[in-house]
């Protein structure tokens, strides 16, 4: 990890540098999305996928991909919660696979700022759920459908939502810092001699940065059809 601290630390510093590679993926996503916006709007039938390898072809696969989970996890009837949950996939995975690229520092495998992410996951998928089913439901949620327990029941699911910042927070630090030390301690290790073991190990942290993309994009969506779900 230290070298690749060197090119983001140069420029602005150890504190801020989580912050400056966010804005960085952020621009970059920014970029691309207005470029396959173009393209959409120039093609002739925006809903066939484009057969170029391009940006429009890159947004549709991971559009689907959510718009199928989405649909899987939370329902037809919670899309409109999807173009969040399609952002935060992407920013997630983008933050993840950065860390990948020799003077780029990884922001996710920082627990304060995966914690600012949560919070913000925690702060909306509440609004939503108030939003939706209203208040006194939403805390009526939180007590069961026994009266003679409820008092216990809002006790132990207050803090069940609470933690889950915090659980969201650590697991995708601790696996991102995790992967991301185990491919430096080996291509240190190999000090260049053997080229395919740090290959396996940069293929194997992809697939680590999918994966918890994935875990936090799909937890995120259960709590949020947990929060708008109406009593039956």
């Amino acid at each position: 990890m230290s070298s690749n601290l060197l090119f983001i630390d140069s420029i602005v510093g150890h504190e801020q540098a989580p912050i400056f590679t966010a804005l960085f993926v952020s621009g970059v996503l920014l970029l691309l999305s207005l470029f396959g916006l173009r393209q959409l709007k120039k093609s002739d039938n925006p809903t066939i996928p484009s057969s170029n390898l391009s940006p429009r072809t890159f947004f549709h696969a991971f559009s689907e991909m959510v718009v199928n989970l989405g649909d899987t996890a939370m329902g037809k009837e919670n899309r409109r919660y999807l173009p969040f949950l399609a952002s935060l996939f992407v920013f997630l995975l983008f933050l993840n696979m950065i860390g990948l690229i020799p003077g780029f520092l990884m922001p996710t495998d920082m627990f304060q700022f995966n914690m600012g992410i949560a919070l913000a996951v925690f702060g909306l998928y509440n609004y939503w759920g108030i939003k939706e089913v209203g208040i006194a439901s939403y805390l009526g949620h939180l007590c069961g459908p026994v009266l003679c327990i409820a008092p216990m029941l809002f006790v132990i699911e207050l803090i069940s939502h609470c933690v889950r910042p915090m659980t969201l927070s650590l697991r995708l630090f601790g696996n991102m810092t995790g992967d991301h030390l185990s491919l430096s301690i080996f291509t240190e290790l190999t000090n260049g001699l053997y080229i395919p073991v740090p290959v396996i190990f940069l293929l194997l942290g992809t697939l680590v940065c999918f994966i918890q993309a994935f875990v936090f994009t799909l937890l995120t969506m259960i709590y949020i059809r947990l929060a708008v779900a109406h009593e039956h």
